[in-house]
C-alpha cells in the first residue's frame, strides 16, 4: 500500500524538525518526518539520557556524540597526511546532530550573509535572515551561566582576554561583538535539558492530525519523474509519494540521497552505475571550522571539571576560541582555536549506491596542515598563556613552547561545522529548489554558500524556519 503526504521531510535534525514542524502548523497540509535513527516518542514523559550531555559534568569535550556511540552515523574522514582519520560525528536519530551536540547557540555574523548575497543567495541578506532567528527566539530558551557557575579554568580565559585587550561583552548574539571580543556563550538550554528539535519542534507537532514522525526510516533515492520529485524510496524498499520533497539530511547525508537519485556529478553517477537525472555539483565544496586544542599544565584547581563546561567564547579576527578543561588529575587544559573559514576543497562522494555504505568524505584540511593560516590564531594562544592570569596561576608550559608546524599534523580537528555540499547557487536555487527538479528542495548546512563565523546549529534551526515560510509561499 503506497501513502501520500503533501510534504516529506528527509532528516529529523536541527533543520528537519523545525521544518516539518513549521509545515504541519497548517492543518491542510499533511507532513511526514521521515529519520535513519530511532525515535523518541515519549521523550516528554521519560526523557533521555543524551539530552543533558555534552555540556553538565560527564559530558565533557570528548562528550559530543562519543558518549552514545549507538546514536551516531560513525563516519570518517579520509586520510590525512601521515594517515591520521577524522571521526566526523553525526546524530543519527530523530532530533539529528541537534541531539548530540554540546548546546551552543549563537546567530550567524551579519557580514556572512553579505557574503551570501554576494556568492549569488539573493533574498539571504541580514535584514531578510533576522527575522527567521528571532522566530526560533520565540521558540526556544537561549540562556548563558554565570560566572561563579564556570569551571575555573573558564575563569582565568575570560580573564586572560580581557588583559590582552578584548573587550569583555554580555550578549555574544549581539550584531557588533564579534572581532575582538569575550564573553558568555549562550546556549539552547531549559532545566538543563538540550532544546533539540526533539523536545522543542518536534514535541509541539506529535499529536498533530496531519504530523506523522518515523524512525528507522533510511531514505535511499528520491523517485524523479519527467523532471519532477513525486517521493521518496526507502532503504527497505518501500516508495512513500508526496506532492514535496525537503532533503534536510545534513552535509554528509543529503548529497548521498541526491547522488542515489541520479542529481550530481555526471562522471562520477556513470562510474556507480546510476542513471543522471541531473549533473549538478552536488558534494563539492565542502568545508568545516578546522580547529585545534593547544594544551597546557595547571594546577589541579583550575583545571577541575567541575561545573559545565562551553560557558565562554573569545573571537579575533577570522578566528574563536574556548577554553577545555581536560583532566584535573593530570592538571591538563587547552585552549580550542577554530578558523572561521577554510579554502572549499573538501569533497564527499559514494562508494556504492547501497545507501548503508558509508560516503567518501575529503576534509580539505591537508591545505590547513600545509599552509599558514593558524599562524596568529597560534600566537593568540601564546600571548594568552603569557598574561598573569595564565602566568600568574602557573598555567603554561606544553604547547605554548612547542612549534605549530608539529602540533597541527598530530592535532588537527574540525569543530563538527561542516557545510555546503549542496550550496545556494550550484546545486540550489535562493528559494532553496534543486536546479532542474520541480517539487524538491534541500534545507540544512549544505546550502550555505560559504560557512558562518561561528557554530552553525542556530543558523540551521533558522534555514528550517525560512524553508518552512518558502513552502507555505508557493
Amino acid at each position: 500500500m503506497k501513502h501520500r503526504y503533501d510534504v516529506i521531510v528527509c532528516g529529523a535534525g536541527s533543520t528537519g524538525g523545525v521544518a516539518a514542524s513549521r509545515v504541519s502548523d497548517d492543518p491542510a497540509r499533511t507532513v511526514l518526518l521521515l529519520d535513519a535513527g530511532p525515535d523518541f516518542p515519549e521523550e516528554a514523559e521519560s526523557q533521555p539520557a543524551f539530552c543533558v550531555l555534552g555540556n553538565v559534568l560527564g559530558g565533557g569535550f570528548a562528550g559530543v556524540g562519543a558518549a552514545i556511540p549507538e546514536l551516531d552515523w560513525g563516519l570518517w574522514s579520509e586520510e590525512l597526511p601521515g594517515g591520521r582519520r577524522i571521526h566526523l560525528r553525526r546524530g543519527r536519530l530523530v532530533g539529528g546532530t541537534s541531539m548530540i551536540n554540546a548546546g551552543i547557540f549563537v546567530r550567524g555574523k551579519p557580514s556572512d550573509f553579505a557574503e551570501w548575497v554576494d556568492l549569488g543567495a539573493t533574498g539571504w541578506s541580514w535584514e531578510d535572515v533576522r527575522p527567521f532567528y528571532e522566530r526560533v527566539e520565540e521558540e526556544i530558551t537561549i540562556r548563558t551561566y554565570p560566572r561563579a557557575q564556570w569551571q575555573p579554568f573558564a575563569r582565568a580565559f575570560e580573564e586572560g582576554f580581557v588583559e590582552l585587550g578584548y573587550r569583555r561583552v554580555r550578549d555574544v548574539n549581539a550584531p557588533d561583538a564579534w572581532d575582538g571580543i569575550v564573553g558568555p556563550w549562550t546556549q539552547n538550554r531549559r532545566n538543563e535539558i538540550k532544546l533539540g528539535t526533539l523536545p522543542s519542534y518536534i514535541r509541539r507537532a506529535r499529536g498533530r492530525a496531519n504530523f506523522h514522525a518515523r524512525g528507522h526510516a533510511l531514505v535511499d533515492r528520491m523517485i524523479v519523474q519527467k523532471g519532477r520529485t513525486t517521493g521518496v524510496v526507502l532503504e527497505s524498499g518501500e516508495v512513500i509519494e508526496a506532492g514535496e520533497v525537503v532533503l534536510c539530511a545534513g552535509v554528509y547525508g543529503s548529497p548521498s540521497i541526491l547522488l542515489r537519485s541520479g542529481i550530481g556529478p555526471a562522471a562520477e553517477l556513470d562510474a556507480l552505475g546510476i542513471p543522471v537525472v541531473a549533473d549538478l555539483p552536488v558534494g563539492r565544496g565542502l568545508r568545516d571550522h578546522p580547529q585545534c586544542l593547544f594544551q597546557l599544565r595547571a594546577p589541579r584547581e583550575w583545571a577541575t571539571l567541575c561545573g559545565p563546561a562551553f560557558t565562554v567564547v573569545a573571537r579575533g579576527e577570522g578566528w574563536f576560541s574556548f577554553p577545555v578543561a581536560l583532566d584535573e588529575e593530570e592538571g591538563l587544559v587547552a585552549v580550542a582555536m577554530a578558523l572561521n573559514r577554510q579554502e572549499p576543497n573538501g569533497w564527499i562522494r559514494l562508494t556504492s549506491s547501497d545507501p548503508a555504505a558509508p560516503p567518501a568524505i575529503y576534509t580539505g584540511f591537508a591545505d590547513v596542515v600545509g599552509g599558514e593560516t593558524f599562524d596568529g590564531p597560534f600566537e593568540v594562544f601564546r600571548a594568552l598563556a603569557g598574561t598573569s592570569a595564565f602566568a600568574g596561576r602557573r598555567i603554561g608550559g606544553l604547547d605554548a613552547d612547542a612549534k605549530l608546524a608539529r602540533l597541527l599534523p598530530e592535532r588537527l580537528g574540525h569543530a563538527f561545522h561542516p557545510s555546503s555540499t549542496c550550496a545556494i547557487g550550484r546545486v540550489v536555487d535562493p528559494g532553496l529548489r534543486v536546479y532542474g527538479i520541480d517539487g524538491l528542495r534541500v534545507a540544512d548546512a549544505s546550502v550555505f554558500p560559504e560557512n558562518i563565523s561561528n557554530n552553525l546549529n542556530f543558523t540551521c534551526y533558522m534555514v528550517g524556519e525560512r524553508v518552512a515560510a518558502l513552502t507555505a509561499a508557493d
